[in-house]
């Protein structure tokens, strides 16, 4: 095919990647015909960027083991800051849970005060059942005057 066709077909974008090779080879030689060496910054540019791609990707399969240990131990010490920082925050919300719910296992609330010792819990519980006991005639007395 000739030269001017497949640019014609390359700038309406109707080239197959074989034809596209052609034509940067075809423009990197030296022996460009005067009339088409206004192409030849193009497809010299294209194919020094082919080339530079090619470089990178050599490079960077060289250093893809160590980047990907760098990459594993990054995420590794995020994963294990997560876990951390949510422990961290788990055990402060129990602490202050804790603090500011101060209460013991049983009280006992008299007169508006609380109390938590079991002996004076126990006398102040006598000293209340001795003040309402009873006996029988005021017993039966309190029973029956209702009617």
């Amino acid at each position: 095919m000739n030269i001017e066709e497949l640019l014609n077909k390359y700038f309406d974008g109707d080239t197959t990647c074989e034809e596209e090779r052609e034509l940067r080879r075809f423009f990197t030689q030296e022996t460009v015909p005067e009339h088409l060496k206004e192409y030849s910054p193009l497809f010299a540019f294209l194919d020094k960027e082919n080339k530079q791609a090619k470089e990178a990707c050599t490079d960077h399969s060289s250093l893809t083991v160590s980047s990907r240990k760098t990459v594993f131990r990054r995420r590794l010490i995020y994963c294990m800051s997560g876990i951390a920082a949510g422990l961290l925050l788990l055990l402060g919300l129990a602490g202050i849970h804790r603090h500011f719910n101060a209460m013991p296992d049983s009280y006992v609330i008299i007169d508006g005060k609380c109390y938590t010792d079991e002996n004076l819990v126990r006398e102040q519980a006598m000293t209340a059942f001795r003040n309402v006991s009873l006996d029988e005639d005021e017993l039966l007395n309190s029973l029956f005057d209702g009617e």
